[in-house]
């Protein structure tokens, strides 16, 4: 089960490794914490529920292209930079990713690395190591998608893998070129709203994932 803050991380973070695993006949289910609708907050044309309609019909072409259209997606739909953070909310959300696990018969988790510098990718590895105190048979792995461009190192407790993305590239390419909202200027209308530069598109694609487990067993 891939856990991912926002539609296009599980594309950028590992989506080569999505599309490795459906290779060798592993499911992969993808979970999405938020609606992605504080990438153009200021769009006219696209207000937040056309916004994000618009996000989940591209994460789920993204997830056909990755998994040749076997992979499931479950998208919880709360507010971009907005999910809700009590002590309650937060068992909410967990107890919706424990079904999942347990419906789908998940052995992992991927999420984000705590170490990203944006508060809904925290808060997906977070909530990831929630899930796995109460599933202890579940796997964690976290995968950095903005902290790859920052100096926060893995603790001493991380052993970092490397997956080489080559032969996988032209999937992955075609998953993230999918979410047309991020990649290109789709949405004109809003002056600060987000397109990825294409340097940080080309580093997404040429280099290889990196993933962090603090089990040594794994």
């Amino acid at each position: 089960m891939v856990l991912a803050p926002h539609p296009d991380d599980e594309s950028l973070g590992c989506g080569g490794a999505i599309a490795a695993a459906e290779a060798i006949g592993r499911r992969v289910v993808v979970v999405v914490l938020t609606d992605g609708t504080g990438s153009h907050p200021n769009s006219r044309s696209y207000p937040a529920a056309r916004l994000a309609a618009l996000r989940e019909r591209e994460l789920r072409k993204a997830v056909v292209r990755l998994t040749s259209g076997k992979g499931a997606v479950f998208p919880l739909r709360y507010p971009d930079q907005g999910i809700p953070d009590t002590a309650a909310d937060r068992l909410k959300i967990v107890r919706q990713l424990i079904d999942i696990v347990d419906g789908q018969n998940a052995g992992a988790i991927w999420t984000t690395w705590e170490g990203d510098p944006h508060p809904d990718h925290q808060m997906a590895a977070s909530l990831a190591r929630q899930a796995v105190s109460i599933r202890h048979h579940l796997a964690l792995w976290r995968f950095p998608v903005w902290g790859r461009f920052t100096r926060q190192a893995p603790t001493t407790k991380d052993r970092l893998v490397r997956f080489d993305t080559a032969p996988y590239r032209r999937i992955k390419a075609a998953a993230v070129a999918a979410h047309r909202s991020q990649m290109t200027r789709l949405i004109s209308d809003d002056p600060r709203g987000f397109v990825m530069a294409p340097e940080t598109r080309r580093h997404f694609l040429s280099s290889p994932e990196y993933f962090l487990s603090e089990d040594p067993n794994v």
